[in-house]
């Protein structure tokens, strides 16, 4: 893909061919499940990969890997990014990439997935446009990042994790379930993921406690399918926080698992919204 030019809002966006066509697959083949026999056990795998995929990208790629708000050990790094990946999304790089740009610039004419251009367009619409990302950004912003191998592995082969999921799901489980326990927790996920992006910066939604820059909001029944990544004006504020839910009521499925991996041993040096770090900037290595 070529370079974003987010300064023009206005300008017409040309439709990545190869993700429309994906997209429109994959949400073909959940929408099958509302007609197609369920297994009797799909009910289970559809609540334990939804929550596997969402806990592998707000765990692993946002908490971590873009803010670095806890640390633990590698190979915990790496599995919980793998899960992620179950996605197909873009690569661990180039995700850091935007979310570190939509933090330098959130809300302006350079935010990627800003509803400035339109609720579609941050919900879905950037996806799909060609031109919105510089594949080449993770140069810039991930320079923390850049020299690790599994992650440059990535950048080409990020479809391999789904597709060995898929062929091991449709071996074990049967080629027919894969609509119901594969594609629709996926779709269930990536809407989950994009309302973070869309919905969380609506003005007109949700709420807001402290007083960012930004039009980010807290929206509940976000948090209750992102496990926690709902309460995103509390994210805002405070960047580098590993929890983001701040008040008794505000579930954070999302920070009760690494509070796990701490008491496992797996995990430490979380930070908390009192300790507030700097925002991830261009030249540095986020906090």
């Amino acid at each position: 893909m070529s370079s974003a030019t987010p300064s023009e809002p206005s300008r017409r966006s040309r439709t990545h061919t190869a993700i429309a066509v994906y997209m429109v697959l994959v949400h073909g083949l959940a929408a099958s499940s509302l007609w197609l026999p369920w297994p009797p056990f799909a009910l289970p795998v559809v609540i334990g990969l939804h929550v596997s995929i969402m806990l592998g990208t707000t765990v692993g790629l946002h908490r971590l890997l873009s803010h670095r708000a806890f640390r633990c050990p590698r190979w915990v790094e790496y599995g919980l990014v793998t899960l992620a990946m179950l996605s197909g999304q873009g690569s661990p790089l180039l995700w850091a990439s935007i979310h570190r740009i939509h933090h330098v610039h959130t809300d302006l004419p350079e935010d990627i997935h800003s509803p400035l251009r339109g609720l579609w367009y941050s919900h879905l619409g950037w996806i799909l446009d060609e031109d919105s990302t510089d594949s080449e950004a993770w140069r810039k912003y991930c320079r923390d990042l850049a020299e690790d191998r599994y992650y440059l592995w990535l950048l080409r082969y990020r479809m391999v994790p789904q597709a060995v999921t898929v062929v091991l799901l449709g071996l074990t489980l049967g080629w027919s379930a894969l609509p119901a326990c594969f594609f629709l927790p996926l779709v269930l996920w990536m809407h989950s993921t994009y309302c973070v992006n869309s919905v969380c910066h609506v003005r007109f939604l949700g709420f807001r406690t402290p007083d960012t820059r930004d039009f980010s909001r807290n929206v509940w029944w976000v948090s209750v399918f992102a496990l926690g990544e709902g309460w995103h004006n509390n994210h805002h504020a405070f960047p580098g926080s590993a929890p983001h839910g701040q008040a008794w009521w505000q579930l954070d499925p999302r920070w009760a698992f690494i509070r796990l991996l701490r008491v496992c041993g797996l995990a430490w040096d979380g930070k908390l919204p009192g300790q507030r770090a700097p925002e991830p900037q261009p030249e540095t290595r986020a906090t």
